[in-house]
């Protein structure tokens, strides 16, 4: 809305609290919302709050606030009221403008073409001498004589076949028929339901509907003038063709909109090609018998021209009277006739040297006659019979690569307009089989024609290049309602069988398409296979993330002796392990619908993917989720179903699917063979970390004690502890025989070392740990029961790290106590600590390496500034 419209609305709603422009306000007094301030033109926001607002309190300043937003709210309504109360009008004014555009345009169109007409006049009019220009008006005369006549006859006729149809097509100059279309259902525009039969007489300026009634109780019909239209006022539109509602054609005249349904195409594109003639006018001399000849509309050279070209005036009066013929050949679309007659009249005119002028006009009607042929050879779902004729005509004329293309674009035509009328009612499948149905066959039909139109070789590559178009627009369609609707593999694989028969037949033919199929629809079939990856792999990771790790089933290892060797008959599962494997068996049976050799890298890429993204879901499980020893030990065991079962069983499938063996996934189960050593070192440095803490933590003991080393002196009880932990995890180990209790066990003790001599645990705020005599004594005799108790589980390693923390703490004991000179244990007395607390435990202590009857006496060579050698 425009501003004076705001500012009206504003003024008619608050008319009751309008005021003039008061003295500035004082403080105690309330602002009020000057109307005639805020509608002003040059109305500036900030100055007027300025001086409305210079001293108001803020109480005030709020209920000022408050009055403005009434005000606008006010002035939105009125503004809303008013929209609604003008739509009518609104949406009629806009009727109104866009019929006035159309009759503007039309009306620059005749101005134009008059235009034209009257230049062409003038043209003839200077170059003819006086005895042709008096010639020439006298034979437009009779013509248009005989003219007017041939249109009365014409009205007569139709006021005598259609009852009151004179008092909607009076008389008129110059009016007269130009077609008409019979038989024609009038439907309702909002239902499609048939009103009525009528005739659509086509007039030069008029559209007249006579309406077939029944004459009293007699089978016979007649017609009578139901309403007519002014050509120049009525839009004429194509609304297309379909097998439910017909071949539709709308007519609009002003406000009214009339539809009409043809019996065929034909018919409804013989209505539009008359609605275009009458508009231009082309059927303006030619609805009866040919007027006589005309004068030529060429320039009359003069008597010296004529004798320089050794043209005589009958030969000139001769080629005249061939191109106003050709003229007429062409007018009423006599193509046969027309291509003829041009042809004869280049080659007489090319003989003679004086003929110019003529060759110049030939050449003229020549483009014009061509394109005419053009225009029909576009015109889709043509006969052959049509199509070889209008190519013949255009070889004939020389326009051999216009053809080709006319001929190629009209196809493509076809093919859609036949695309268009196939119905899709949720059934992919019997949707693309139509599909592939029409298209491949309408490409059979137009190879075969084309080989016969054109025989030129040079002109096939203009083929290929038409069928690979094609072959791609089916590609778009096919893509579309197949692989972008997410399809399963079965019903993607029928699809693709489908196209695989029409293009066989195409083979059969002598066209061999599948490559080009082929490279069409790569890409999207390796899409498919890793969109399907990625649903896997989301679900996957959903079941192991809620996965509880508790065994779900056992499985047979027959058939599979690497998966025998190391668990024996059964193999215990936890419940992703069996997702995985169903997942994909399930991706396999899925496979075998499209598998084809060049999807064979992308195949071993996503089940790969699929397999070692559930691997490493595990790794983070164990490293991430606190879950017991129990559970995590079976985490530990799948991970090795994973390896020595599932993936042999992956393989064996796709073996059968692709009929040789995969490589790569049999190189799988090598290759993720040291992948359950890494998860069982996660979860030795894991435990060991949460056994140390909970039990002998060497990053917080305090071994600064102020205490006697005596014969009493015994391991602490916080290593005691720790060693119970260890049996805990010995029992546990128990129950999964698949799993190695040594190599686990020995990398717990093994991480339990590499805390201790970690050089971040022997500093404390920037100094060096200290270390008492008692307490050196009791972390050297700690160390040598843990490895007595241990026996054979200690690696050499393991022992090297125990003797470098022995001697860590006894050089830093030997650091802080240089002068103090106390005596230090010897090995006997270490053995005979330890052997007196292994004694004093008895059975109720694990025995993890045989330690207490096969352990050999070994002992510590404590000297002076020497590190302990445990073994």
């Amino acid at each position: 809305m425009s501003s004076d419209v705001r500012r009206k609305s504003i003024r008619r709603v608050h008319a009751a609290v309008r005021q003039e422009p008061a003295a500035p306000a004082v403080p105690n007094e309330l602002p009020t919302v000057s109307l005639s301030k805020l509608t002003k033109p040059d109305f500036r926001a900030e100055e007027y709050l300025k001086e409305t607002l210079r001293v108001v309190q803020e109480k005030n300043i709020r209920q000022f606030r408050k009055a403005l937003e009434d005000s606008r709210k006010g002035a939105s309504k009125n503004l809303q009221k008013n929209v609604y109360r003008n739509y009518e009008s609104f949406v009629f004014i806009s009727k109104e403008i866009s019929s006035m555009e159309r009759d503007m345009q039309l009306l620059r169109e005749l101005l134009h073409n008059i235009s034209e007409v009257g230049d062409e006049l003038m043209d003839e009019d200077e170059l003819m001498d006086e005895p042709s220009r008096l010639a020439r008006r006298r034979t437009q005369r009779m013509s248009m004589a005989n003219q007017h006549d041939m249109f009365k006859d014409q009205l007569a006729k139709l006021w005598r076949t259609i009852r009151e149809s004179q008092k909607l097509v009076p008389f008129a100059p110059g009016r007269h028929v130009v077609g008409d279309s019979r038989n024609v259902s009038e439907l309702s525009p909002s239902t499609l339901q048939t009103r009525q039969k009528v005739d659509i007489i086509v007039l030069s300026d008029m559209i007249l509907l006579a309406a077939r009634k029944r004459r009293g109780n007699y089978a016979q019909t007649m017609l009578v003038a139901d309403r007519s239209f002014e050509l120049a006022n009525v839009t004429v539109a194509d609304v297309g063709d379909a097998a439910r509602s017909g071949f539709l054609v709308k007519i609009v005249n002003r406000a009214e909109t009339f539809l009409f349904g043809f019996k065929n195409a034909d018919a409804k594109n013989e209505f539009l090609l008359l609605i275009s003639h009458a508009k231009a006018g082309v059927f303006a001399d030619l609805s009866g018998p040919p007027p006589p000849m005309p004068m030529p509309l060429m320039p009359v050279h003069s008597e010296r021209e004529d004798d320089d070209g050794a043209v005589s005036s009958d030969q000139r009066k001769r080629m005249d009277e061939y191109i106003d013929t050709l003229d007429i050949h062409i007018a009423r679309r006599e193509f046969d006739a027309a291509t003829s007659l041009v042809l004869q009249l280049k080659q007489q005119a090319g003989a003679t040297a004086g003929l110019r002028d003529v060759r110049q006009a030939a050449d003229s009607h020549t483009a014009d006659l061509a394109r005419l042929i053009l225009a029909d050879l576009l015109i889709p779902c043509s006969s052959r019979k049509q199509v070889t004729q209008n190519v013949g005509l255009l070889h004939r004329l020389g326009w051999d690569k216009e053809a080709k293309g006319a001929f190629l674009a009209a196809r493509s035509a076809t093919i859609k307009n036949r695309t268009r009328q196939l119905k899709l009612e949720g059934n992919t499948q019997l949707y693309i089989r139509e599909l592939a149905i029409v298209y491949f066959r309408l490409i059979r039909n137009t190879c075969e024609w084309y080989s016969e139109l054109f025989a030129d070789p040079t002109m096939i590559s203009a083929l290929i290049a038409w069928v690979r178009q094609e072959m791609a627009g089916y590609a778009v369609i096919f893509r579309r309602h197949v692989f972008h609707e997410m399809q399963r593999f079965q019903v993607i694989a029928s699809c693709l069988n489908h196209t695989l028969a029409e293009v066989d037949i195409l083979g059969h033919a002598g066209l061999d398409l599948k490559f080009m199929l082929d490279q069409e629809f790569f890409p999207d079939l390796t899409s498919c296979i890793r969109s399907y990856e990625s649903r896997c792999l989301a679900l996957l990771t959903k079941v192991a993330s809620e996965d509880s790790l508790q065994v779900a089933s056992k499985v047979s290892t027959e058939n599979y002796p690497s998966a025998a060797a190391i668990f024996g008959p059964h193999i215990p599962i936890v419940s992703t392990v069996s997702r995985l494997d169903e997942s994909l068996t399930e991706f396999g049976n899925e496979l075998q619908f499209i598998v084809r050799d060049s999807l064979y890298s992308q195949v071993v890429a996503s089940v790969l993917a699929v397999i070692e993204g559930v691997l490493k879901q595990f790794l983070t499980i164990l490293r991430k989720r606190e879950s017991g020893y129990t559970r995590e030990l079976a985490l530990l065991v799948s991970t090795q179903a994973v390896i020595s079962w599932v993936i042999p069983r992956a393989a064996a499938h796709l073996d059968r699917i692709f009929g040789r063996t995969v490589s790569d996934i049999h190189n799988l189960e090598q290759r993720l063979e040291a992948f359950p050593l890494s998860l069982q070192d996660v979860f030795c440095q894991k435990h060991s970390v949460a056994i140390s803490k909970m039990t002998f933590d060497f990053v917080t003991a305090d071994f600064v004690i102020d205490s006697t080393v005596t014969d009493a002196m015994q391991p602490s009880p916080q290593m005691e502890q720790l060693l119970g932990q260890l049996g805990v995890v010995a029992r546990d180990l128990d129950q999964w025989p698949s799993l190695s209790k040594r190599s686990i066990l020995s990398g717990l003790i093994d991480c339990l070392f590499v805390q201790m001599i970690d050089h971040r645990n022997w500093e404390n705020n920037g100094s060096k740990r200290m270390f008492s005599h008692y307490g050196v004594h009791q972390l050297v005799l700690d160390i040598h029961f843990l490895l007595r108790v241990c026996g054979s589980l200690v690696s050499k390693s393991t022992n090297n790290m125990a003797n470098r923390v022995c001697e860590k703490a006894l050089r830093s004991y030997f650091a802080a106590n240089a002068n103090k000179g106390r005596e230090m244990m010897n090995k006997s007395w270490y053995d005979a600590r330890v052997l007196t607390t292994m004694h004093r435990l008895g059975f109720s202590f694990p025995d993890f390496g045989n330690g207490f009857e096969h352990r050999s006496q070994q002992s510590f060579d404590t000297g002076a500034r020497e590190s302990p050698e445990p073994s």
